[in-house]
This record gives C-alpha cells, sequence and structure tokens, in this order.
C-alpha cells in the first residue's frame, strides 16, 4: 500500500467546525475493524505538527438505538485522567505550593500505610510513579461502597507487596486519589475544581466533564458487556471514590486538545499553563516496567518499558512514545504521542468486547503515519481476543472436570452464616435465606453463594455486569468444624475475611 498524506485543515481546528478526514484506506480500515470486532461504536482523534488531522466517530451510541458517534460524542477516559492530574500537580509545583518530592503527609496528614517507614517517605512522586509497593485493591474498591475518605483512609491496611520504590511498579488508583487530594489540599480547592479551572477550561475542552458520571451529556456513549453471551448496552458506573484515577470525561475533539497540549512546552494559545521543566518532568521515566519477549513483539516494543507521571513511557518500532490506556464500565480508551514525530492520537471504544481494539487501531494508524509496512493489527488483535476466549473456555471445562459433584459442605448451610471481617475492606455479611446464601461484599456489591464442592462456593453477583468476576469464596474451619474465614479472589485482589 502507497504511503498515505492527510490533509492539513488551513485553518486552526480550535476556531473551525471542520474536520479532515482520514484518506480513505485507514477510514475504511478502522471501520471494518469495528464490524469485525462487533463494536457498537468508537472515536478517533489524530493529531500531527500541531494541527488536528481527523476527529471522528463510527458506529452508533449504543445498540438499538440511531444516535451515532461523532466528534462530540462524550466517553468516560478512565485512567486518561491520571495525566490530568499529574498535570495539575505540575501546575502547583510551578507555583511552588508543592513540589514532586513532598512527603506526602506534608499535604495530607492522615496518610497513613502499614509500613511505618513508607508512610514516613512517601512522596508525591511515589504516588504518581506507582511506587509505594503495596497492594492496589483497583478493583475490590470497586465492589466495596466507599467514599474517598474512606478509601484513604482504609489505605493503612494495604499490605506490602514489593519495596518500597523498588522491585515491580504496582499500579494504583488508591495512590493517585491520595496525589490527588494532597493537590487540591495544597491548592485550597475541591479535586474537581482543581482540574476543572486549570485545565479544562484554560484548554477550551467544551463538551468535557469533571467527577460526574460521563453520561450526563446528552451526547454520550454507553458501555457495552456480554452478559449471558449478549452484548448489552450497561450503566455509568464511576468510581467517585477515587476521582483523580478517573475524573475526566472527554470527547474525540477535546481529546486533541489535550494531546496537542502534551506535545508543546507547556504554552497553550499565548498563554503558558504549565513550564516547559514542568512539562518535561511528567514524561521522564520513574519506574521501570519490566517488558517480555512476547509483550515487545506485540507492541512494537524495541527498548524498555517505564511508568512516568500520569504516563507510560515505551517506544513504538523505536520511536519515543507516552502513552495510556483506562477501562471505565465498558469502556476501553487509549491516547499516545509520538514526541519526536509530533504525533498524538486518542481511540475510545465503547464495549468491553473489544479490549484489544484500542491498541490495535493505534498501531495501524501510527504505522500509516510513519510510512511504516501495513500489518492488520486488528485482525491480529482478534485472533488473540479469540484465543483469549477460547483458553478461558477450556480452563472452564477443566474446573469442571476438578470439580467433585458429589461433595457436600461440611456443615449446614445456615452454618456458614454471619459476619466476616476482611481488614481492608470491613465487613462482609453472608445471609441464609430460604435454604440458598448470599454475600453482602462491604456494603457494595452482592451476590448468590452457589455449592461447588467441599467448603468451597462460586459467587454469581447479582449485578450481571460483573459477570467476569464471577469466582470461588473457600471456606477454612477451625477445630470444631465450624466455618471460621474464607477466602476469594476479585480479578487481582485477594480478600480474607475472618468471622
Amino acid at each position: 500500500m502507497k504511503r498515505c498524506f492527510f490533509l492539513i485543515l488551513s485553518v486552526s481546528f480550535l476556531t473551525s467546525t471542520l474536520y479532515a478526514q482520514l484518506p480513505p484506506e485507514l477510514d475504511a480500515y478502522i471501520e471494518n475493524a469495528r464490524r469485525e470486532w462487533d463494536v457498537p461504536g468508537l472515536a478517533v482523534t489524530v493529531v500531527k505538527d500541531g494541527k488536528l488531522l481527523a476527529a471522528k466517530g463510527y458506529g452508533v451510541r449504543s445498540l438499538g438505538k440511531p444516535e451515532l458517534v461523532d466528534e462530540n460524542t462524550v466517553f468516560d477516559t478512565a485512567s486518561l485522567s491520571k495525566s490530568f492530574t499529574a498535570a495539575a500537580i505540575a501546575s502547583l509545583v510551578d507555583e511552588g505550593k508543592m513540589s514532586w518530592d513532598d512527603p506526602v503527609r506534608k499535604h495530607l496528614p492522615s496518610f497513613e500505610l502499614r509500613d511505618p517507614y513508607r508512610t514516613q517517605n512517601a512522596t508525591i512522586r511515589d504516588l504518581l510513579a506507582h511506587r509505594l509497593g503495596v497492594e492496589a485493591g483497583n478493583w475490590s474498591f470497586v465492589f466495596a461502597d466507599f467514599d474517598s475518605a474512606e478509601v484513604l483512609g482504609r489505605m493503612k491496611y494495604l499490605r506490602d507487596r514489593q519495596p518500597f520504590r523498588g522491585g515491580q511498579m504496582v499500579y494504583s488508583n488508591v495512590g493517585y486519589a491520595a496525589a490527588g487530594e494532597a493537590a487540591a489540599a495544597a491548592a485550597g480547592v475541591p479535586y474537581v475544581e482543581l482540574i476543572r479551572k486549570r485545565l479544562v477550561e484554560p484548554l477550551g475542552m467544551r463538551d468535557s466533564t469533571v467527577g460526574v458520571q460521563h453520561d450526563v451529556s446528552a451526547n454520550h456513549a454507553d458501555g457495552h458487556s456480554f452478559i449471558d453471551t449478549k452484548q448489552t448496552p450497561i450503566r455509568a458506573n464511576k468510581a467517585m471514590s477515587v476521582l483523580p484515577a478517573n475524573a475526566v470525561n472527554s470527547t474525540a475533539k477535546d481529546m486533541a486538545r489535550w494531546l496537542l497540549f502534551q506535545l508543546g512546552d507547556g504554552m497553550w494559545e499565548g498563554k503558558r499553563i504549565l513550564s516547559a521543566a514542568a512539562m518535561q518532568e511528567m514524561h521522564e521515566p520513574q519506574m521501570i516496567i519490566p517488558t517480555t519477549k512476547e509483550m515487545r513483539a506485540g507492541r512494537g516494543v524495541h527498548f524498555f518499558g517505564a511508568y512516568a507521571l500520569g504516563w507510560q513511557v515505551m517506544d513504538f518500532r523505536g520511536h519515543k512514545m507516552f502513552w495510556h490506556s483506562g477501562n471505565a464500565n465498558g469502556m476501553p480508551v487509549y491516547m499516545a504521542l509520538l514526541p519526536e514525530q509530533n504525533i498524538g492520537l486518542c481511540v475510545m471504544i465503547n464495549t468491553w468486547g473489544a479490549p484489544f481494539l484500542h491498541g490495535a487501531l493505534a498501531t495501524r494508524i501510527l504505522d500509516t503515519l510513519l510510512g511504516n509496512p501495513l500489518v492488520d493489527s486488528a485482525g491480529e488483535g482478534l485472533k488473540a481476543q479469540l484465543a483469549s476466549v477460547e483458553r478461558s473456555l477450556k480452563e472452564r471445562e477443566e474446573m469442571e472436570k476438578a470439580r467433585v459433584r458429589d461433595a457436600k459442605p461440611s456443615r449446614p448451610l445456615e452454618d456458614y452464616a454471619g459476619t466476616y471481617n476482611d481488614e481492608l475492606h470491613g465487613a462482609m455479611v453472608i445471609r441464609h435465606t430460604d435454604g440458598k446464601l448470599t454475600l453482602q461484599f462491604a456494603k457494595g456489591n452482592s451476590g448468590d453463594l452457589e455449592h461447588w464442592h467441599y467448603d468451597t462456593f462460586r459467587i454469581r453477583w447479582h449485578d450481571r455486569v460483573y459477570e467476569w468476576a464471577d469466582t470461588f469464596v473457600v471456606f477454612a474451619l477451625d477445630a470444631q468444624g465450624k466455618p471460621k474465614s474464607f477466602e476469594m479472589r476479585l480479578n487481582r485482589d485477594t480478600i480474607e475475611a475472618k468471622r
């Protein structure tokens, strides 16, 4: 395929309502990939050399409805928001109200971790670079019904998983929540106002919202998930308890502004938003991320991976790249910058059924812009996804084979009922009603406990949006044969609750 050239608008997109179109080959490729992956809708943003190349929607906002995704359709950007939190802190660093290496307790005196040394020495930089080394609780806190203050107060129960500032990165939404609240304290304003007044409004991101569910906007995309094998629209469910990790909702057009700003030196329309030094610091590697041969091959990485401040730092086929992904309810998103080529892109998708497509489309777009040989990245990603589904089905088959179907519970079901306390999350209540057991997770989600074998039960969450999180609950008995505790694995988080 011949190298594709993009039409650059002769007028700035900042004042124009016109948007350049992608080359027909690439435009058709994206739409074909959307259909092949069975994606209801997606939005793509591409910028280069200070100009908008494209901000475009594909497909529909919600299955069963005719409204199309366009450049103004609002998506939940989820963890792309971490770059906004880092930038807001950078503005406070510029003003002398914070330092990257301030102890967290300087701004949040109540901040406490299990390890006294980490408590006293953890800095804002440590939070932003995910190098505290304590367990994350990313999904288990989603299942609990805690407010921000309670989540921050429970950080002292997070167990140590890696050496402080060493070992492997432990990605933590809770750490970002602490960083954002520390910034809000230093600025003397609520976190949401900090982001809106210092970044979103000055950059003219007029359709973006902060700290609310993305569906408050009339033109919004619904997330989707496969529930009982059928793709279904699902509700918005932003984790309000950790807003500095996921606060921002945005559009393809507005994300173009964010990408162009990040590719610059801190100036915007003649006004300095951040210093050039602060911009550079945000993009500098802080914590090395180990890479594998398979990971490098899959992502086009030649050298190393690292986490900066709100950004991941890798390379794309030898070109320096800053990137981040996010994952709201039924809504995977991805953005990337190639600073030396002045390229930026964002892909936002409205279904959990396409977990690899955003990165695959980014690969195709970058290869097109760079004039690289074109590969069917979306097709390869789909094969990987189908293989992943096949592995999951085989794993389920193996679990079924290993199940001892005639093995009864050690005790009558009513003996398992009671309140079990997990140190990190608090009370887990198991109830026995009408011959069935239910589990209430820390004031939040609840589910039915279906007997599997012996003292192992499988929990089926009542909210089937989280069907993928159905898991096993394994009870332990005391010397008298009574249930004394249970353990379950929730995604990457381990729950250990004692009666």
